[in-house]
């Protein structure tokens, strides 16, 4: 699945990130693969390096665990679970000294998409982000306003949504912040990143439609 991407520009350094504004119909016009990312990771001098999830398989439906529920999610029609796949990576840029991780619905009506989980301070020798159980590492805040995970809540209007999980391999071991959001985190990192990878993973309301 192709995803639009675009270079942020802070001083003389660049990120590649999600452009998550109208990526909706690029989505549904097009169909990639984690190449893509590679590809253009590779164009604009970064490593590209590989991310994969034992729950689910690139461009695939999330498991039904995954879907919002528990604390914050009062009013919002779901009632899952709140279980976020587990996600693998390797093959990272040499001088890594850190990771950083997001999930974002990019399409979510809202602008630069919805951001489901940040993750931050995850040191170097990790490789490895347990979904099911507590995390040790720094987390913000995501789009529901709570801090941590918040699965996917789509209307349940049978429409498929497009998550793109993202590893950012970072040149620095630690990042300023506590619970800090999607924006603050990409501001923080763009300086040092090294290298990305992403994956996608699909869901859509009533189950089963």
């Amino acid at each position: 699945m192709t995803i639009s991407l675009r270079s942020l520009a802070i001083g003389s350094s660049a990120l590649v990130a999600l452009s998550l504004t109208g990526t909706a119909a690029a989505l549904s016009a097009k169909t990639a693969t984690a190449a893509d990312t590679a590809a253009i990771a590779s164009q604009a001098h970064f490593h590209p390096f590989t991310i994969v999830s034992p729950d689910f398989r690139e461009d695939t439906f999330l498991p039904v665990s995954a879907e919002f529920g528990g604390p914050g999610s009062a009013g919002s029609g779901c009632s899952g679970k709140n279980l976020a796949p587990a996600l693998h990576w390797y093959n990272v840029p040499a001088g890594t000294r850190s990771f950083a991780f997001t999930i974002t619905d990019v399409d979510a009506p809202v602008a630069d998409g919805f951001h489901h989980w940040i993750v931050y301070n995850i040191p170097r020798k990790v490789t490895t982000l347990h979904g099911h159980g507590s995390n040790p590492f720094g987390e913000g805040t995501n789009d529901y306003g709570t801090v941590g995970y918040g699965g996917p809540c789509p209307p349940p209007d049978s429409q498929v949504h497009h998550y793109v999980f993202t590893v950012y391999a970072l040149s620095v071991s630690r990042i300023a912040g506590t619970h800090i959001t999607f924006g603050k985190l990409i501001t923080e990192i763009s300086p040092h990143v090294a290298g990305a990878a992403s994956t996608i993973g699909k869901f859509r309301l009533p189950l089963g439609s």
